[in-house]
């Protein structure tokens, strides 16, 4: 039995790394900004974070912008080469550990079954290990951080973060402005959409948006209906500035009746549900190799501690 479950693991990790390989948003350029993270200099900027330091007087907001681009570019950097030799160490590792697994299945290599369990336990743990580094790389970054810039190919606006219906901010009578729904004036990048986020029906194709109405409210109410020459005065951008607020130069509210304002995304395809799904699904697989590493450790063991029986 155990070595047809030392079989059946280390087949598991082959199959499971190559749906991973064929499925992975680096590996197969899918996510084409991170053509870029492999050439990213994060010394350069920690250098000029301890230089900005050293001849200036730092405020603790930029102090915390400089560290939070530095970590970001490490995250970018450790992700691109753990998803290159992770992957393929696994698919490797899992066919060393599947031939094996062959000979001792037809009994062709039953006096090396001890030395098979070392190479079984060595192969499961590098795996693991590898792998685990690589989920947690992936699925910090895929929470937790934005879309570099340019998402929708028909504008030149970043991904903004907006609710199901496209809203980003909200009229507040108290205040006569337009109150941003997702600022945080701890984080200037609370404002962009994540990659988790980049699945959702407003950053791709939607009938309802491309389809509706001038007289809509999102249409309407959009905020590149409301501009000054090539100032665009309700950029989502003016979220991170005015404390939080969206500044509409003299009007009270925005064309007399908007009580929030929209994002106004008119996708024509999927784009960006194809990255979320190609890396949810990396992801995914990723667990199931990290499973499999520890059955295949199990077995590994138990043969390794083989009597020569073959049971």
């Amino acid at each position: 039995m155990k070595k047809t479950l030392f079989l059946v693991f280390s087949g598991a990790i082959v199959i499971f790394s190559i749906i991973s390989i064929c499925s992975a948003p680096i590996l197969n350029k899918v996510l084409t900004e991170s053509n870029d993270w492999k050439t990213l200099n994060c010394q350069k900027d920690s250098d000029e974070y301890k230089h900005a330091k050293d001849t200036s007087s730092l405020t603790d907001d930029e102090k915390k912008e400089y560290k939070r681009g530095i970590n970001l570019c490490n995250r970018k950097k450790a992700m691109y080469g753990l998803e290159y030799s992770s992957l393929i160490i696994d698919v490797i590792l899992g066919f060393i550990c599947l031939i094996l697994g062959l000979l001792h299945y037809f009994d062709v290599a039953k006096p090396f079954e001890k030395v098979t369990g070392i190479i079984g336990l060595a192969t499961s743990i590098i795996g693991f290990i590898l792998t685990l580094v690589y989920i947690i790389y992936s699925g910090y970054i895929f929470t937790n951080d934005s879309p570099d810039k340019n998402y929708d190919s028909n504008s030149n606006y970043d991904l903004y973060k907006a609710d199901s219906k496209g809203i980003f901010a909200k009229w507040d009578d108290s205040e006569k402005k337009y109150k941003c729904e997702y600022y945080d004036k701890d984080n200037n990048n609370a404002i962009y959409a994540k990659y988790n986020e980049m699945g959702k029906k407003i950053y791709n194709y939607n009938k309802d948006v491309s389809q509706t109405e001038s007289t809509s409210p999102v249409k309407k109410c959009s905020y590149t209906k409301y501009t000054a020459g090539s100032t665009n005065l309700l950029s989502p951008n003016n979220c991170n500035d005015n404390q939080g607020f969206v500044g509409i130069g003299t009007a009270s509210k925005f064309e007399g009746d908007c009580d929030a304002l929209y994002i106004d995304y008119s996708f024509s395809g999927y784009e960006n549900k194809y990255i979320y799904d190609r890396w949810v699904t990396t992801i995914i697989f990723a667990c199931f190799i990290i499973a499999c590493d520890i059955g295949l450790a199990i077995f590994s063991f138990l043969l390794f501690k083989s009597d020569g029986s073959g049971l």
